[in-house]
């Protein structure tokens, strides 16, 4: 029986002080991607740099629950890494440059580590949904010798000159070496991460964001990966790709609809009156005493 009765106080209890939250609000971020291409690290000319990427804008739309809660985060996410290009003795000459500017509409499901009514610590599980806005691959090095692999094409431009241990090449600046029309147009990222959402006021929270996005398919055409596929005069060496991305972002949000916690209803009057009621008579005694005095 006491099991019971402290079970259903602490039920009480609970759902007395629980709350629910909605809000919409702004964030922005950066990114480090990963580029993961089995082919580029197979090429003695490239070497993968930490690279920097910003989310410059995104909104937030979120709806938090006991134990668990909803966050739609769409952004305009820029991901892809830069590598370096090295000449024939390892030597940095140039860089290579993998840009993808996506729209990126993530669902994430909260867990919330702990509910308490002003801070909520939370593991997300999300599913990204992007569209692709702009894409290309850009390469820039000096005047040097590199050591291309024997299957990938040698430029016929001018100040190309194969030579016993190597290619000689000339200065080239910014030029697009793989453009947008090579990449697919949607692609699907599975993410796992930590968000916190600190409510400044019963009007406004700040929300921090971590997580790590990871690209299900590969985002090229399936017709440019046949010609990574060649034997001799393919663009690049054939491997798979993957987009990788840690992303952090930091936000406000505007807290729209709170539950209330529950307070008991109290009796506007009260149950004791404050004046003091005069002692009352027994009714027999008063009318024998009438009678009496009647015989009398």
């Amino acid at each position: 029986m006491r099991f019971i009765c402290s079970l259903v106080l602490i039920t009480a209890f609970h759902s007395g002080y629980s709350q629910n939250v909605e809000s919409f609000g702004v964030f922005g971020g950066f990114n480090v991607p990963i580029t993961f291409d089995e082919g580029l690290n197979k090429d003695f000319r490239y070497e993968g740099k930490v690279t920097f990427r910003g989310t410059p804008v995104g909104f937030t739309y979120g709806y938090d629950h006991v134990g668990f809660g909803v966050v739609l985060t769409p952004s305009l996410t820029k991901i892809g890494q830069k590598f370096l290009i090295k000449n024939t003795v390892g030597g940095d000459v140039g860089l290579r440059d993998v840009e993808m500017d996506y729209f990126n509409f993530p669902v994430a499901l909260k867990l919330h580590l702990n509910d308490l009514s002003f801070f909520r610590l939370s593991a997300v599980a999300a599913i990204n949904f992007t569209y692709l806005l702009n894409g290309r691959e850009t390469i820039s090095y000096s005047a040097s010798k590199q050591r291309y692999p024997s299957s990938v094409l040698i430029p016929s431009e001018p100040g190309y000159i194969k030579v016993f241990d190597g290619v000689l090449v000339p200065e080239v600046n910014n030029l697009e070496y793989v453009s947008k029309d090579q990449y697919n147009a949607f692609q699907l990222f599975a993410a796992v991460g930590l968000r916190s959402d600190f409510d400044l006021s019963d009007d406004w929270s700040l929300n921090f964001d971590g997580r790590a996005n990871f690209g299900l398919f590969d985002p090229r055409k399936k017709d440019y990966i046949e010609q990574l596929k060649q034997t001799s005069d393919a663009p690049d060496l054939y491997g798979t790709r993957h987009e990788i991305y840690l992303s952090a972002e930091i936000g406000i949000a505007r807290i729209i609809q709170i539950k209330k916690t529950y307070e008991p209803k109290r009796s506007s009057k009260p149950l004791i009156s404050s004046k003091p009621s005069a002692p009352k008579q027994n009714s027999r005694k008063i009318l024998t005493k009438k009678k009496k005095k009647k015989k009398n």
